[in-house]
């Protein structure tokens, strides 16, 4: 008899989250991961793993291979959301996405069998392009769990610390870090951080559940913010204006402005955290124009090569547009006419990147300017423009704008647009959302399966009789039964 652990569930219902220690956080923001330990008993972890060892041996569901259950790893078992519901891992996430986060509908069972090969160091894509602005902040994190002891003969998950705002290889410049451990250990990690599987040498199977989550808005402005520290388990490579800076945005502080002097010239330089850090520093120096000339300054087309990972060979291509967009939105208010104007009249990558920078910043004058860029002939802008108007306070204007991406021939713009209506739904007011839940509700057949998940969510979030009554249907007919496999067809 296969039974749920109700148990365990009672147990987390029971208890609230355990938030990270500030000290926790600051050592998050500047090694880019933070190893932690699940509080669930030992046996609900060797029931985790036990029930997909059964499904890699072809004992049940995957009898012909492994196969990729991908998203489906919580219908297929259903008892592993309960490890999400553990105290610790809601307050780690709660922690560094805010209380209302969402876990985002792609997952993966990364299998490391006898024997397997180890990988290249990679950053994940976002579904298959790296067309998308990575974010210095803490936006999207990922969960990797391991329900078994994991020692590194084993073939661990391992990152490179501190090489989460590296477009670059990190070889040779950060340290890699094996995430082995006991039973139960999870890492959190910050989206962006390279890292891969390292080579099995033992005859056992290891698994690793790769989770993602991402934050519905920006962090509440206090009075006072915590000061910043260096950790001390800071990586070598030094790029303490973004952790800062990071810092003092995630504690709900005011901007913050970096230490140090920075040429314009250095925005391209060779060195990436040169560059990274020079953007920082030329916006604590009142350096506005040069940050937007950099912004502006290379008009040569977008490259829309199809990935599923990005392995950093084209990371020069945008380094100074990149970080001048990093650095404007450090300026706060201040940047919001100069990126306006870019935006709207600038070329492809400053469009793509002001469009970015406007959302990062956080100010509602810039709802009818990313509404505009919605428009855009390059997908790159639409898609920064779909993202960007989702983080700023919902309204009307920008509800009916993400409602008509939703047509967008680019799955990408549609994703984004999707998940911007959540988030529109999370901060927003009922009244405001009814009238996405028609869209929405032909949005959940969507050709792409993560439009699918984040209508859903977005009507369930809505939460109205109308918004339920269009989901419920098409969540009774994508059910998946976790009990039928090919021992047990009926």
């Amino acid at each position: 008899m296969r039974t749920y652990p109700l148990t365990v569930r009672r147990q987390n219902a029971s208890r609230p989250p355990i938030p990270l220690s500030a000290d926790q956080c600051r050592e998050f923001l500047a090694n880019g991961f933070l190893v932690l330990r699940s509080s669930l008993p030992e046996s609900y972890h060797r029931t985790i793993f036990e029930r997909f060892d059964a499904v890699a041996d072809g004992r049940g569901e995957g009898a012909t291979g492994m196969g990729h259950f991908g998203n489906n790893l919580l219908p297929l078992i259903p008892e592993l959301i309960e490890f999400f519901h553990d105290p610790v891992v809601r307050g780690a996430l709660g922690s560094v996405l805010g209380p209302d986060y969402s876990m985002h509908p792609h997952r993966a069972l990364h299998r490391n069998p006898p024997g397997s090969d180890e990988q290249e160091f990679h950053k994940d894509s976002y579904w298959g392009y790296t067309r998308r602005v990575r974010n210095h902040r803490p936006w999207w994190v990922m969960v990797m769990y391991v329900p078994q002891d994991t020692e590194l003969v084993k073939g661990p998950t391992a990152v490179m610390a501190g090489s989460q705002h590296l477009n670059q290889r990190p070889e040779g410049i950060c340290t890699e870090v094996p995430i082995a451990g006991a039973a139960g250990s999870f890492v959190l990690i910050h989206y962006d951080i390279w890292h891969r599987k390292m080579k099995n040498q033992t005859d056992l199977n290891r698994y690793m559940f790769k989770f993602e989550f991402t934050r519905m808005a920006p962090p509440r402005k206090t009075e006072v913010s915590q000061p910043w520290r260096q950790p001390q388990g800071a990586p070598p490579l030094d790029l303490s204006p973004v952790w800062q800076a990071t810092w003092s945005w995630l504690s709900g502080g005011a901007g913050c402005r970096a230490n140090g002097k920075a040429h314009a010239e250095e925005l391209a330089s060779d060195d990436e955290a040169t560059g990274i850090n020079a953007g920082y520093r030329l916006a604590a120096a009142g350096q506005q124009r040069a940050l937007l000339n950099a912004l502006d300054g290379n008009a040569e087309p977008h490259e829309n090569e199809r990935r599923y990972s990005d392995n950093g060979r084209i990371w020069q291509q945008d380094a100074a547009v990149r970080n001048a967009a990093h650095g404007l939105v450090q300026l706060d208010g201040e940047a919001l006419p100069g990126l306006q104007d870019v935006a709207l009249n600038g070329t492809p990558r400053g469009r793509k990147h002001a469009a970015f920078a406007l959302g990062e910043i956080g100010s509602d004058t810039a709802i009818p300017t990313l509404i505009e860029a919605m428009s855009d002939d390059d997908v790159h802008v639409r898609i920064a423009a779909a993202e960007a108007i989702g983080v700023l306070p919902p309204s009307s204007d920008s509800r009916d704008a993400l409602l008509g991406a939703m047509c967008d021939s680019a799955s990408e713009v549609r994703f984004d647009a999707a998940l911007s209506l959540v988030r529109a739904a999370a901060q927003g007011s009922t009244e405001l959302m009814v009238r996405a839940v028609a869209p929405l509700e032909e949005a959940l057949y969507d050709t792409n399966r993560y439009v699918s998940g984040y209508a859903a969510e977005a009507l369930e979030r809505i939460g109205t009789g109308e918004a339920l009554e269009a989901l419920l249907p098409f969540l009774r007919t994508a059910r998946w039964c976790p009990h039928t496999d090919n021992q047990h067809p009926f």
